[in-house]
């Protein structure tokens, strides 16, 4: 990949970065680097079960980043649900 494919592929993990990077855990950073890495190992093993990996992460990365979205700080540093 280079060129505008790369420069496209970038900007679309640009909101995903600062997603992750809310939810200072290390427990999900780990989840998520094994996830990358069963992405990876697949494609490069031009390993049809890539697809359900990516699928698989990204719904696992959705139910991680439902909990931020699910309670919000109130102005008085009270978690409340939205």
């Amino acid at each position: 990949m280079s060129g505008p494919e790369a420069a496209e592929a970038l900007a679309r993990l640009h909101t995903h970065v600062h997603l992750f990077r809310l939810l200072h855990d290390t427990q999900v950073t780990h989840l998520a680097m094994a996830e990358h890495e069963e992405v990876l190992a697949a494609i490069a093993a031009r390993d049809p079960a890539a697809a359900y990996a990516m699928r698989r992460h990204i719904l696992l990365s959705g139910e991680r980043f439902r909990r931020l979205f699910d309670e919000v700080k109130g102005s008085d540093g009270m978690t409340v649900k939205a």
